[in-house]
């Protein structure tokens, strides 16, 4: 069977969406206090913006997985939206921006209409649990992990071990050695790997536990080099117990789970967790859901895969398209393509071209990835150049998917309470300048560029081989929006680390800073070097030379623009309000 189609059973509950209908009603009438109401609002995808009296609505799609059917209505939803778009996070959610709490249950009865839910997308819950987005279709994947992720999912939704966590709690798979499940940053990262027992392959998985971004970054630990697929979510469940009773309750500023694994030491955590498990076998014995593996076959045609037989185009733009984002799948003949969002916005009109697609080209889905784009797949290799000239049509051909010009940027200050910099209007910056100064730069692989308005890493700027975070700083008696530019992150397996630190530069100068960079990159690197190997061989003492120019300002009567922040015609302020992601 694939993946996913349009009879997948739903994730939605209609009875909670009349519950949740109460609560609002009850709020309004003054019967519970808004701190009560706020958990409740959190806890069904609700998340207060920025905007008194605009809200966020956060769907939750388990391990990026949409179907044709889930996409029109998303469109749908769009359309009314009052800026007109979805925006796709790095966690493969989809989010709608200044939202009425009186439109809420109306939109949630619409998503629960095609299965889809905002169930525990936000609050001290376990959130959405995603996968690398080359999941069923990777060469190299040692088998497919959406199938694990998603029994981990319907196990863990609305469970009671799940509903009021110390703190937000995040799980994801990766089933190929490029791991872009991006499993050293998860509180449970989970990786597919084989072995062989009295001549039987056995499929498990390595589990690291307590890894997280935000101000205290911490790379996840090995728990356990092999965990038999008939035990994860016995070991899952026993990872969240263990979690829920000993977490930090007191303060929200260490509540994640890499504080109390920092506090116990991993032998200490392992062995509560193993003693839990064992517990949990005991007591529980027949109660966990059976974990069913699929294979994805190809999807069913009414004419045959024409393999080797492609008419390819010879305009330079879909040339360009087809080199940067498309890539071969395990499955001959087929190909899976990287549709770039920019910002990881979507309109509603390519919401509906996406669906139709991905029925007309594709499986019927889509999959949405944590780089802020989405992923055609099962695509017919002779159908390449029909496919680009409707994507191109709406916008959705753009290339240089996952290159460094496909920059990932958190929604910033335009609509978050903790942002302190407008780091879209930064992510625009640079991204022009691979419209035209960098622009021979802009298909460079194995460089990414990631930006987060404030220390607390939702852009994943910790992973970035350039990364940014927002803050402020004095210049000429002036407070001036500023960046924190970090090089260098690896995530590849022993050689794993975060970006490091190497200049706080003004937010106007920062393009300025990475164009410089990045010519000294072009510059300096010897034959295919890579960049982070080029950094390794210059040293980050010789690169904080290069970026020195660019961290001071001269005075605001000489260069005004310098002291706003991107699309600010008023003078820079931090303006932050009390965030509600561990409320």
């Amino acid at each position: 069977m694939n993946d996913a189609g349009e009879n997948r059973p739903s994730w939605a509950s209609e009875g909670e969406i009349d519950t949740f209908d109460q609560f609002v009603q009850r709020f309004w009438n003054g019967e519970i206090s808004p701190d009560e109401f706020k958990r409740f609002r959190l806890q069904n995808g609700i998340y207060g913006q920025r905007q008194e009296g605009e809200q966020m609505l956060r769907i939750k799609i388990p391990w990026g997985g949409l179907s044709s059917a889930q996409l029109e209505l998303l469109a749908e939803l769009a359309a009314k939206a009052p800026k007109g778009v979805g925006h796709v996070t790095t966690r493969q959610n989809i989010q709608f921006h200044f939202i009425k709490l009186e439109q809420t249950t109306g939109l949630m009865r619409s998503l629960a209409s095609i299965g889809l839910t905002t169930r525990e997308a936000c609050g001290n819950t376990v959130r959405t649990v995603t996968v690398g987005h080359c999941a069923g279709v990777c060469p190299q994947e040692v088998f497919d992990v959406t199938p694990y992720a998603a029994t981990i999912t319907r196990f863990l939704l609305r469970n009671p071990m799940n509903q009021n966590l110390p703190r937000k709690f995040k799980i994801a798979f990766s089933g190929c050695p490029d791991d872009l499940g991006l499993t050293p940053i998860q509180d449970i990262g989970a990786r597919a790997v084989l072995r062989s027992t009295a001549g039987k392959e056995e499929r498990g998985f390595q589990l690291y536990v307590g890894g997280g971004l935000g101000p205290t970054p911490h790379l996840a630990e090995l728990l356990e080099e092999f965990t038999p697929a008939d035990r994860l979510l016995p070991t899952v469940a026993a990872i969240v117990r263990v979690f829920d009773r000993l977490g930090n309750r007191d303060d929200r500023h260490k509540a994640r789970m890499k504080f109390l694994l920092n506090k116990l030491g991993i032998e200490q955590f392992r062995l509560l967790v193993f003693q839990e498990r064992i517990g949990l076998e005991s007591t529980m014995a027949g109660q966990f859901p059976s974990l069913v593996s699929w294979e994805e076959i190809p999807p069913h045609r009414t004419s045959p895969v024409l393999e080797g037989l492609i008419i390819e185009s010879d305009d330079p733009a879909y040339r360009r398209w087809r080199t940067t984002n498309v890539l071969k799948q395990k499955q001959a003949g087929y190909m899976m393509v990287h549709v770039r969002l920019e910002l990881g916005d979507v309109t509603s009109v390519q919401l509906r071209t996406l669906a139709f697609a991905a029925r007309e080209f594709g499986d019927g889905t889509v999959r949405s990835t944590n780089q802020q784009n989405f992923a055609l797949r099962w695509i017919p290799s002779e159908r390449l150049p029909a496919l680009y000239r409707l994507l191109h049509a709406v916008g959705l051909a753009v290339p240089s998917a996952e290159r460094l010009a496909d920059i990932t940027a958190c929604p910033g200050a335009d609509t978050c309470q903790l942002g302190i910099t407008s780091s879209r209007g930064l992510a625009a910056a640079l991204g022009a300048l691979f419209d035209d100064e960098l622009r021979d730069l802009a298909d460079e692989a194995g460089i990414r560029m990631k930006i987060s308005a404030c220390p607390n890493s939702c852009g994943q700027h910790h992973l970035a081989n350039i990364g940014f975070y927002g803050g402020a700083k004095k210049f000429n008696g002036q407070q001036v929006p500023t960046y924190e530019m970090l090089l260098g992150a690896r995530l590849a397996p022993g050689q794993a680390h975060y970006g490091k630190p190497v200049a706080r530069i003004p937010a106007k100068n920062t393009p300025g800073a990475v164009e410089a960079i990045l010519r000294l990159y072009q510059k300096e690197r010897q034959d295919s070097e890579s960049f982070n190997g080029f950094l390794d061989r210059y040293g980050l003492e010789t690169v904080k030379i290069v970026l020195a120019p660019f961290t001071d300002l001269p005075p605001a009567s000489e260069a005004p623009d310098h002291y706003l922040d991107y699309n600010a015609e008023e003078a820079f302020s931090v303006q932050t309000g009390p965030g509600e992601c561990a409320a």
